[in-house]
């Protein structure tokens, strides 16, 4: 029996190793230095289908966020793609994306350009469907994603930010800490400048945005959130606001859902609000439809899969 748990180990060191294939010697421009790996889903695609780029937080790699945040799972079941950045301890050493960084927030300069040159692979050698691209991050991962909607705003669909911040809210290391701390509640105007930095003449539109953040999140401050909501309102004509607690287990932290909404009636803001909840995922471990995802340092049991409520938001999932 000792044998075979043993030669178990040897060929399989992580169950969901195999999940992951690394694609990271097929970026040929890779300014950032990032590794990346993809996830495709078990049943093979007879048509075009969604793709959702994940990013992970600081001290993470992309194998800890696939099974703590259960995108993988979901991939398999609603049959999308899913691609990890991840980071190298060579550009950061708790491998935390550089999104303070002025270079990394800049088109086509250093980890941003590495990240849509993986996004460029993903579409020419799988069969994606370039209008149902999304992007999905976590602390750091979730301040890069931001950095990525702003700089290539009609690549992505919609973006979920998990205790994230306004794009460039800072543009230094040393800024990085303060402001996650306590942001700097910028005025309209700055915040809108700051969005349209990379082209002050763009006339498409900004991705879709959700928002999920903790009020009792001592890494990112909830603040952080409403700030990159008030950037986030410059770049739509939001006509309604409306709020309701979202429903969910009898565990949960209070969760109250807040959609803004344009003429159209499309929420193209959603903010989750989670009462009393600190700087992890939200999962909800367990077997069920709606269940999924793993605890870990930095991913807890709410009795709520916030994980299947964006593939929902996304449509993803019915």
């Amino acid at each position: 029996m000792k044998t075979t748990v043993l030669i178990s180990l040897l060929l399989f060191p992580f169950a969901g190793s195999s999940q992951l294939t690394d694609i990271t010697a097929n970026i040929i421009q890779n300014p950032g230095n990032l590794n990346a790996f993809i996830h495709e889903p078990v049943t093979k695609p007879t048509k075009k289908i969604p793709l959702v780029l994940v990013l992970h937080g600081c001290n993470q790699d992309a194998m800890e966020i696939s099974t703590g945040s259960g995108w993988n799972m979901l991939a398999d079941s609603l049959n999308f793609l899913v691609l990890y950045p991840e980071q190298k301890s060579a550009n950061n050493m708790i491998r935390c994306f550089n999104w303070f960084s002025k270079d990394d927030q800049e088109k086509d300069k250093g980890e941003i350009a590495s990240i849509h040159e993986m996004v460029k692979y993903a579409v020419s050698h799988y069969s994606i469907d370039t209008s149902k691209i999304f992007i999905y991050g976590a602390s750091a991962g979730a301040a890069m994603s931001v950095n990525y909607m702003a700089c290539y705003p009609s690549t992505i669909k919609s973006g979920a930010i998990l205790a994230g911040t306004a794009y460039k809210q800072v543009e230094s290391v040393g800024k990085s800490f303060s402001e996650m701390k306590q942001p700097t509640m910028f005025d309209e105007a700055n915040l809108r400048k700051k969005l349209y930095s990379q082209d002050s003449l763009y006339k498409g539109e900004f991705p879709q945005l959700i928002v999920i953040h903790g009020t009792e999140d001592k890494v990112v401050q909830y603040g952080n959130g409403e700030v990159l909501v008030k950037q986030w309102k410059t770049a739509f004509n939001v006509t309604s606001e409306s709020m309701k607690q979202v429903v969910a287990g009898a565990t949960t932290p209070t969760i109250m859902r807040t959609d803004y909404k344009d003429a159209k009636g499309r929420s193209v803001i959603i903010l989750y609000k989670a009462n009393k909840w600190g700087h992890y995922l939200m999962i909800d471990p367990g077997p069920g439809p709606k269940q999924g995802g793993e605890v870990s340092k930095h991913a807890k049991d709410g009795d709520f899969f916030s994980t299947f409520q964006i593939a929902k938001d996304w449509n993803l999932a019915k």
